[in-house]
């Protein structure tokens, strides 16, 4: 297990310190390279990679015996270099896809380990970990983007990703402080562990990697100044915190997941429907508010909902990485056809059907899982 003196207490230092690094390095990154001459559909074509690195990383690690705590640091480390790559060499396509492959392989590697220990002592309080799970980087997003921004237009990029390297040197001490406990995952039993659940994270996947990809992509066509892309990216997490943090321990208290989820499912569907209709930076300001503030409330209870039906959590975190990244590549591969033919609007409208599927999914599953 973790420290056995506040093991959520260290966990906490670490996911902070893990997230002010990805949110200092990733905010302006696809600026960066669009402004060093990489097309939209590379750009697109990255996410891909990104999503396809957890893949083979569970894939290579079946059956074998790995420790949580080594996991971590290897993660951490692989974002690390990742940084310092870029802080040397040009951007490229080859640096962009590099990175995006390097950062998809901490999906597993740093993600699944935190995950189990994070949620597996959390039953009765799950969503409200939750909300603490996903808010964090909407804390950090009120300001760490303008710093990003400040940093760039007064130095450079490459001191935003060596200051970027040196959070992760930092998270990296941090799981210093954690214990050690040692798995190993056969997928075919992980995936049977997470009987009921496999349709709905597949959605959430399909919402999740086309959402990134997609407006990754398009907020660059509103916003080309590191300054205004900053501005932007802080602006639109302003509601979404405390209204997360009032529904969510409401969830906790009255278990009422699946009025949750459909009500904040709907609200995000219908946001993602309304997206090809956009046409200035003030309506993607609108959407992205609106994105922001239904996906902070919807996904802590998508979390919840494993942790409330009681399943292995190492297996359950483990299927459900492989099952998400599935769907995430999935959703990419939407929104860069969409990008090809249509327009990449369109892409996200189709995301937006995906998500809000998943209540009506739950109800067909209710066969095989508990949702209150």
């Amino acid at each position: 297990m973790a420290s056995q003196k506040n093991p959520l207490a260290s966990l906490l230092v670490s996911y902070a310190l893990w997230s002010g690094a990805a949110v200092l390095g990733n905010s302006l990154i696809y600026l960066y390279f669009k402004n060093a001459g990489v097309s939209e559909i590379e750009l697109l074509l990255s996410f891909l990679l990104w999503f396809s690195a957890p893949l083979l990383v569970i894939f290579g690690l079946n059956g074998r015996q790995v420790g949580y705590r080594k996991l971590m640091i290897l993660g951490i480390g692989a974002q690390l270099a990742s940084f310092l790559l870029m802080a040397m060499l040009p951007g490229t396509r080859e640096l962009l896809f590099l990175y995006s492959f390097l950062a998809g392989t901490t999906c597993f590697l740093f993600w699944v380990p935190f995950n189990i220990w994070y949620f597996e002592p959390s039953h009765g309080k799950a969503a409200l970990l939750g909300t603490v799970y996903f808010s964090m980087g909407s804390f950090l997003n009120l300001v760490l983007p303008l710093i990003a921004a400040t940093i760039v237009d007064n130095v450079g990029f490459g001191l935003l990703f060596l200051s970027t390297a040196a959070l992760y040197a930092a998270t990296m001490v941090s799981t210093l402080f954690l214990g050690e406990q040692r798995y190993e995952h056969n997928l075919r039993d992980c995936l049977k562990e997470l009987k009921g659940f496999k349709t709905l994270i597949f959605l959430e996947g399909v919402y999740g990697g086309g959402t990134f990809a997609g407006i990754s992509v398009i907020s660059l066509i509103y916003f080309t100044e590191p300054a205004a892309l900053g501005l932007f990216l802080s602006i639109t997490t302003i509601f979404s915190i405390l209204a997360s943090a009032i529904v969510s321990w409401i969830s906790d208290r009255t278990r009422k997941r699946k009025k949750y989820i459909s009500i904040t499912g709907t609200g995000l569907g219908i946001a993602h429907i309304l997206v090809p209709f956009i046409s200035s930076a003030f309506g993607w300001y609108v959407y992205v508010s609106a994105r922001n503030f239904f996906s902070t409330l919807f996904y802590p209870f998508t979390t919840a909902m494993i942790v409330d039906n009681r399943r292995d959590m190492a297996k359950s975190m483990v299927s459900r990485e492989w099952v998400l990244n599935m769907g995430r590549i999935l959703g990419v591969l939407v929104v860069l056809t969409c990008a090809i033919f249509v327009n990449i609007y369109a892409g996200l409208a189709i995301a937006g059907f995906s998500v809000i599927a998943y209540p009506l999914v739950i109800e067909l599953k209710r066969r095989h899982i508990r949702v209150e």
